[in-house]
């Protein structure tokens, strides 16, 4: 996935039958990246192709490649799934986890476009929060109208990421144009569940940056 992501970049890279192939793959994230090079490559050929897809499959490439600009990258406030595993893979809490696992928790993801001003509220104070993850922008996190934390591109918010008691959050605000990614817990640990992996590295680097903290509240 990684090196069909890449051909995009490459100016002399011509479109295969082996990347066309990638395009009937069942797994989403090759299909979605195939796709996008393609597309990127040669917008007519990528209609005749996606044209061969079931519905289904061709409005979700559609959906997924239309607003997303080549020479932008990761800056463009839309994401790829290979993008949303780039972007996770180098946040200090998931260091070192692998990428394939960062896959399967990149499914799990449900991406919020907000606006400036745009809230999204949480009405059920014995609901599990989900996980937040800032992609892009800038976002302020509310308990009853209390400002709880303002979160910036990179930050994570959650149960697991948090130290002392659980903030249960009731409002998140957008403060600018952005996209959070939304993991639900129940779906969070179903992952974690299957990946010890995951569990390790993630235990890791809070703690690191748990004691990271607190060393320079020491100094």
């Amino acid at each position: 996935m990684c090196a069909v992501y890449s051909s995009a970049f490459i100016p002399e890279f011509r479109i295969s039958r082996g990347l066309i192939g990638q395009m009937f793959n069942p797994d989403r994230l090759l299909q979605e990246t195939a796709a996008w090079v393609i597309y990127n490559k040669d917008k007519i050929q990528y209609q005749v192709i996606a044209d061969r897809l079931p519905l289904r499959d061709k409005k979700f490439l559609d959906s997924a490649i239309e607003n997303n600009q080549l020479l932008e990258g990761l800056d463009d406030g839309f994401y790829l799934g290979i993008e949303t595993v780039m972007f996770i893979k180098s946040l200090p809490a998931f260091k070192g986890i692998p990428g394939s696992i960062l896959s399967d928790l990149a499914d799990k993801i449900i991406p919020l476009d907000l606006k400036e001003r745009d809230k999204v509220m949480f009405n059920n104070p014995d609901e599990n929060r989900p996980i937040l993850i800032v992609a892009h922008g800038q976002i302020k996190l509310s308990e009853n109208s209390a400002e709880v934390s303002i979160l910036k591109k990179g930050d994570v918010f959650g149960d697991l990421f948090q130290e002392g008691p659980s903030i249960k959050i009731t409002e998140v605000v957008a403060l600018e144009r952005s996209v959070v990614f939304r993991i639900n817990l129940e779906d969070f640990y179903f992952v974690m569940a299957k990946h010890h992996e995951l569990v390790q590295g993630l235990v890791r680097n809070v703690t690191r940056t748990s004691d990271n903290k607190t060393k320079t509240v020491d100094i």
